[in-house]
């Protein structure tokens, strides 16, 4: 029969290893422990005007902004196209000025951005039907003007130095020049066209029919109707188009709807909703780290419509999760025009402008956090835990010793600790003890402090790792309780006797 402290003893042991049993095992449906981070805004630009539209070179790696002018500016129109440097997110250079409908050189908005130049520099649409080229360095751009209807819609064609545009139910091909624009082919289209998708490299052009809901595949050779159609749902008109040449899916923004359609299928694969007072308005796909970028702009005047703020989200284009990575953009509405979207090669940073509020901003990707040095379990010159045994100077076995306290003395219960590999005050698993004891960590729901192991613990009893289940490290704590038990028991008897 154990004698009553001895009892207490044990009591206090077993209620310290349950309670860390009850903070270190989840409960059955216990929520997934937190991602390690979101985008983080790193710098806010307000030098580039009202930013209309993105474009990061994919040669030159140099991000242009076209833009107009912010009302009120005392020194001027700040309308045109900038070149910012995405490092430092600072403008290198202002393309002030473009052709204007006579041909003279005028400051205008850049609209949109169409598409890319070899090796550095845009097209853009200028003012109802101008399209002109410009690289960094520029003063002005170059181009013209088409006569006639206005220019909708444009993207880089798939032949170098083309733009295919929309006007009304023309899709039409140009070729910009230095001091003109010449359409050399045009497809009359059954409806009014809508956003376009350009793949240059499969020379195949997708053009929306909001009037009757499909998206069409035209082909670049001959410029005509492939007869692949996919039929869009019940839903908003689509405000822009972005393909995802890789996986062969096409984004579509509809409202406050984001829909995604397996052009193979021709059906729809994934479909986000807007939060309340919140629309769609682009976003940008990034085949190197296999994600979407989505811009979600508040539609009101707060608290009366929406809550000013808007969303940046970030998706999995692979399995069309979102990967709660994202970030929220205060300020952020679609009253002075729609927000834009760009990204860097690898998702590291995202760059997102915004209208409403004369802003370009730079988002940072999360960076994973540095696992802490944990020491080998062959580290030998890791000095021993308190309650290692000590050799017997005869060479025989020695009776286990719980601490430096003398034969008769009982345990002590606020001295026994027996450490549990746990986070640290960073998260990161670095094994060791807190004010708890036993326990090591707060709040973890996996043992063991390397990355990747689940569910291990690791028992320091005798100076060296040993990694057990988490079952299997309960029951060791245990044991080690009922030993100092024992060993109590044991010394006690030899006294008496």
């Amino acid at each position: 029969m154990l004698r009553p402290r001895a009892a207490g003893a044990l009591v206090g042991i077993t209620a310290v290893v349950l309670t860390a049993v009850a903070f270190g095992t989840p409960a059955a449906g216990a929520d997934d422990p937190p991602g390690t981070g979101a985008y983080e805004r790193a710098t806010r630009l307000t030098t580039v005007g009202k930013p209309l539209d993105l474009l990061l070179h994919p040669e030159s790696g140099k991000l242009y902004v076209g833009s107009d002018t912010v009302a009120g500016t005392p020194d001027g129109s700040l309308a045109g196209v900038y070149v910012v440097d995405p490092a430092s997110a600072s403008v290198r250079s202002w393309v002030k000025t473009s052709p204007g409908s006579t041909g003279a050189p005028a400051q205008l908005p850049g609209k949109r951005l169409a598409g890319p130049l070899p090796g550095d520099g845009v097209h853009y649409l200028v003012g109802l039907r101008g399209i002109a080229a410009a690289r960094d360095g520029d003063a002005t751009g170059t181009g013209g003007w088409l006569t006639g209807t206005t220019i909708t819609q444009a993207k880089a064609g798939a032949k170098a130095g083309t733009v295919v545009v929309v006007r009304g139910t023309r899709l039409e091909e140009v070729a910009v020049g230095g001091t003109s624009v010449t359409v050399e082919r045009t497809l009359t289209l059954p409806a009014t066209g809508g956003p376009l998708a350009v793949d240059t490299a499969a020379g195949q052009i997708w053009v929306t029919d909001n009037t009757n809901g499909l998206l069409r595949r035209v082909g670049s050779a001959d410029f005509a109707p492939d007869g692949k159609e996919i039929a869009l749902g019940a839903g908003a008109a689509v405000s822009f188009l972005e393909w995802d040449t890789g996986r062969g899916v096409l984004w579509a923004g509809r409202g406050t709807v984001l829909e995604a359609y397996d052009i193979a299928s021709g059906k729809p694969v994934a479909s986000f909703d807007a939060k309340p007072g919140d629309t769609v308005a682009d976003v940008a796909v990034d085949p190197r780290s296999g994600r979407a970028f989505a811009v979600w702009q508040d539609w009101g005047n707060p608290p009366e419509e929406g809550d000013g703020v808007g969303q940046l989200s970030v998706y999995d284009t692979a399995t069309f999760e979102d990967l709660d990575l994202g970030a929220e953009l205060p300020g952020v509405n679609g009253q002075l025009g729609g927000s834009s979207v760009a990204v860097a090669p690898g998702g590291d940073a995202v760059f997102v402008a915004s209208p409403s509020d004369a802003s370009l901003t730079v988002f940072r990707a999360p960076v994973p956090p540095t696992p802490s040095a944990s020491p080998s379990p062959s580290d030998s010159t890791s000095p021993p835990p308190s309650g290692s045994p000590s050799p017997d100077p005869s060479g025989g076995p020695a009776d286990p010793s719980p601490g430096d306290t003398g034969p008769g003395a009982e345990p002590a219960d606020t001295g026994t600790t027996v450490p549990v590999d746990g986070p640290a005050a960073d998260g990161n698993g670095t094994g060791g003890t807190d004010d708890l004891g036993a326990l090591g960590g707060t709040g973890n729901t996996t043992g063991g402090g390397s990355p990747g192991t689940t569910g291990d613990g690791s028992l320091a009893s005798t100076g060296t790792d040993v990694l057990l289940p988490a079952a299997a490290g309960t029951a060791a704590l245990l044991a080690a309780g009922t030993a100092a038990v024992l060993w109590r028991r044991r010394t006690s008897g030899r006294q008496e006797a």
